[in-house]
């Protein structure tokens, strides 16, 4: 299968959040490669990279992904919002408008469904697909992998600012203690990020809580059973938790959602991405 590939970059006006710290004069530039499946209006998987940053899922590395994904004819648009030439050079007060005005644009084309677009991402990348859904009331369909499910600092646990700002305020995150700091400055995270959400009724932590329940798509959370970065099963299913509670209460979440827990470590699901292979099929089926 030949892809059609098109690849480019964009800014959008931000307000300035304050902060101690002054954001990258590229803030709001987001960078992005999009590959077709075929020259036809087909769903599109939109995915985005973790605490690496750059375009991993337009590299070599994820390319099997990236194939599995177009051969079963979804197009795939890899989003690089840090790390790349154009973007700002660390994950800092990343807007979710500028990300989520990229993916709007690109799914005018008109080989693109503008009503079946799906959000994938892996760690960082899972809290941040999570962060966008929540806001965003039209995507399809959700794919957290080993994600957290409260929004992190920037700079892995620094209390400085926020990974990410909506609408220019930033969201709010959890804060890191001192032993936290420490812990994760050492090399370890599990310990150090087991530490900044051991209290689940903290101020902090509540506040941080992702809001799933306002998300307007199925959902699909990936988890490792050994994950060494940070207790991922620990995470997700605290978000199911919230989800169930949302049912109780008779909330507004009404969409399929399932836990699939990989046997490994965070970075288990390389070698086992069958599993959103087949909840897209399931959740997102291609019209051929």
């Amino acid at each position: 299968m030949k892809s059609i590939i098109l690849y480019s970059s964009g800014v959008l006006s931000l307000l300035i959040v304050s902060s101690c710290n002054s954001l990258s004069d590229r803030s709001g530039v987001i960078d992005y490669k999009l590959f077709l499946a075929v020259d036809e209006k087909r769903p599109m998987v939109v995915a985005l990279g973790g605490s690496e940053g750059g375009m991993v899922y337009a590299g070599k590395e994820t390319q099997g992904l990236r194939g599995s994904i177009l051969s079963r004819g979804y197009h795939f648009l890899a989003i690089g919002y840090f790390g790349t030439s154009n973007t700002p050079d660390v994950l800092d007060r990343i807007s979710l408008d500028a990300i989520y005005d990229t993916i709007s644009r690109v799914s005018q084309l008109p080989f693109v469904d503008q009503n079946q677009i799906a959000l994938f991402g892996g760690s960082r990348g899972g809290e941040l697909v999570l962060n966008i859904a929540s806001r965003y009331p039209d995507i399809a369909a959700v794919m957290a992998i080993v994600p957290s499910h409260v929004t992190l600092p920037a700079r892995f646990g620094w209390n400085e600012s926020s990974s990410w700002t909506f609408k220019g305020e930033e969201i709010p995150w959890v804060a890191a203690s001192d032993e936290a700091r420490a812990l994760i400055d050492a090399g370890d995270f599990y310990g150090g990020f087991s530490k900044i959400i051991e209290n689940p009724q903290s101020e902090s932590v509540t506040e941080a809580a992702i809001e799933v329940e306002k998300i307007n798509a199925p959902i699909l959370f990936v988890s490792s059973s050994e994950d060494e970065v940070w207790p991922s099963t620990l995470m997700v299913n605290r978000m199911i938790e919230r989800l169930e509670e949302d049912h109780r209460s008779g909330g507004r979440f009404q969409y399929h959602y399932q836990h699939v827990e990989l046997e490994g470590g965070h970075a288990a699901f390389a070698k086992n991405y069958g599993v959103i292979l087949d909840f897209l099929s399931e959740q997102l089926p291609v019209d051929k």
